[in-house]
């Protein structure tokens, strides 16, 4: 085992990858972090692949995940590099038994070399370019790459080297020290407007002065 799981059929699937039958079961509700100043793009339509950008670890699409402190993270980092806009956290829930069709899968269950180059590959896409998969999943699920994984990619290239040095640079900090899976964190991306249906906005957290608040559906707020 090298800790991916596709779930490509069995008449389908290339020779190469383990076929498994396996049932996904997802948590009632993942976040996203994003800013506020695109709160109502999203409540209008949560899944917009006009929005989704090239370059990232599993490709184009929503990029979500099961820790709310980490979509804080992202919401915060967000504002960081943008510099306009308050932090805030997208509370969705996953129903997939709303889907009129079966997913296609490419779940990493851990750290691996096939998880690295996975991400080397669809790091490297440049705005324009085709995405390198044949068919991309329309779910991906597996740890996150470092942060700094951006520079990292641009030394790779730069110095011609491969995934498993790629694979090396990612799981480690910024003072060189080695992360495992739980560290990286985690991160569920839903690639395809089709999965629409199983998603819903239940809310969203928002960041004002210290504290977070949040807004649900029926307009009710609480301190968190």
């Amino acid at each position: 085992m090298n800790g991916i799981i596709d779930s490509c059929s069995r008449n389908t699937c290339p020779p190469e990858v383990l076929f498994l039958s396996i049932d996904v079961v997802f948590p009632s509700s993942v976040y996203h972090g994003t800013l506020d100043i695109y709160l109502d793009s999203f409540k209008e339509r949560l899944l917009n692949k006009n929005y989704w950008k090239t370059g990232r670890d599993f490709g184009q699409g929503l990029y979500t995940t099961i820790s709310i402190d980490q979509a804080k993270a992202w919401a915060r980092s967000m504002q960081d590099k943008w510099n306009e806009g308050q932090p805030c956290v997208l509370e969705i829930a996953v129903q997939a038994e709303r889907l009129t069709f079966q997913p296609h899968f490419r779940i990493f269950t851990g750290i691996s070399s096939e998880w690295a180059k996975y991400i080397y590959q669809h790091r490297k896409v440049i705005p324009g370019e085709g995405d390198p998969c044949s068919s991309h999943a329309h779910i991906a699920i597996g740890p996150m790459a470092d942060a700094n994984t951006g520079n990292i990619v641009q030394d790779a290239v730069r110095l011609n080297k491969d995934s498993q040095w790629f694979l090396d640079k990612i799981t480690r900090n910024h003072s060189n020290r080695r992360l495992d899976s739980l560290q990286l964190g985690n991160q569920i991306v839903f690639c395809d407007e089709a999965l629409t249906p199983m998603l819903n906005l239940t809310g969203a957290y928002l960041y004002q002065g210290r504290r977070w608040r949040y807004n649900g559906n029926e307009e009710t707020a609480q301190q968190l």
